[in-house]
């Protein structure tokens, strides 16, 4: 068993695709087998989401632009699944966290371009030093 309080959060999940996704997983993922909790940054919109499918999760909030804020969410998971796009703008503070909490990172982003900067950027900082 993990360290970690969640296997996966659903970051995002107030969205179109979001809102998809805590559905499938409370028919896919049941509480007991799969700890699992939605995420996102606003509180009334994820608990209008998690009241309207009907599973009692936790839900965690911070922006995405809160480094601090997402560093406290992806430290208490195993998996952080993000459906929060454009992702080459809300994206890169949820990586960040996930490569220096050694948390998996998974999302639904069709940006090349930005998977391309994003790991170039990293790549030349390893270089680096």
């Amino acid at each position: 068993m993990s360290d970690r309080t969640y296997d996966v959060v659903l970051y995002g999940a107030s969205g179109f695709v979001g809102k998809q996704t805590v559905q499938y997983f409370a028919n896919h993922a049941p509480l007991g087998q799969v700890r699992w909790a939605i995420a996102g940054r606003n509180r009334q919109k994820l608990e209008a989401i998690r009241d309207q499918v009907g599973v009692a999760v936790d839900v965690l909030v911070a922006d995405s632009q809160d480094q601090a804020g997402i560093d406290e969410i992806v430290a208490q998971t195993r998996v952080l699944l993000t459906t929060a796009g454009p992702f080459a703008l809300y994206a890169n503070t949820l990586v960040d966290a996930c490569v220096r909490f050694k948390t998996h990172y998974v999302d639904i982003t069709g940006e090349t371009p930005w998977v391309k900067t994003w790991l170039a950027d990293r790549t030349k900082k390893v270089e680096c030093g």
